[in-house]
């Protein structure tokens, strides 16, 4: 399945990076960038930054990556995708919401909170 980062920001791109990168430190730092901006819909890194400055000040959005799409684009940029099928895994068994910031986990918990139905005899 798809996977998410939430807050859209370079931090929460950067802790997936740090899980990517620990489990397969050939992929070079920039390629991962163009990698996950290509896999979130982005042709290229610098064409995500603006997108990405706009979701910070705006606070808390997500966006959805497609790990075929990262896939994709490290076949592109000279990766044997045979030697890339253990993270093709990887990545689709990453949660929707990885890298959840503490902000977004509490406002989460809250709403579940305040619209999750009440029994019938609680007050």
């Amino acid at each position: 399945m798809p996977f998410g980062v939430t807050p859209f920001t370079r931090a929460g791109l950067l802790s997936i990076k740090h899980a990517v990168r620990d489990r397969y430190p050939q992929i070079k730092s920039g390629h991962f960038d163009e990698a996950m901006a290509y896999a979130l819909g982005f042709d290229t890194y610098a064409a995500m930054l603006p997108v990405i400055e706009l979701a910070e000040k705006s606070s808390d959005m997500s966006a959805v990556a497609k790990p075929d799409w990262f896939l994709v684009r490290l076949s592109d940029l000279g990766y044997d995708l045979n030697e890339m099928k253990p993270l093709s895994a990887f990545l689709w068994s990453l949660p929707m919401e990885f890298a959840m910031s503490v902000m977004a986990t509490e406002r989460t918990e809250r709403a579940r909170s305040l619209l999750s139905p009440k029994a019938a005899n609680d007050g």
